[in-house]
């Protein structure tokens, strides 16, 4: 999935995920949203803003126009 294609996923949603599988630098995640289908994505460790292991969870979403990744459960 291009990072283009992810963008316009994001900024439609509130997505939620956990991690998979971490490999050297490479974070295997599952996402989901409240309105789609699970989707599987590869994404750079380093742009996570905490320490992350297999099973964490994390979320992101739009807070004035700008995609926030944030660890942990999301809010309900």
């Amino acid at each position: 999935m291009t990072s283009l294609m992810l963008t316009i996923i994001i900024a439609a949603t509130q997505y939620a995920g956990t991690v998979d599988m971490i490999e050297e630098d490479i974070a295997v995640v599952e996402m989901i949203s409240e309105d789609s289908e699970p989707i599987t994505l590869e994404l750079p460790v380093a742009i996570f803003p905490c320490e992350i292991k297999e099973g964490d969870w994390f979320y992101m979403e739009q807070i004035d126009g700008v995609t926030e990744l944030r660890c942990g459960e999301p809010p309900l």
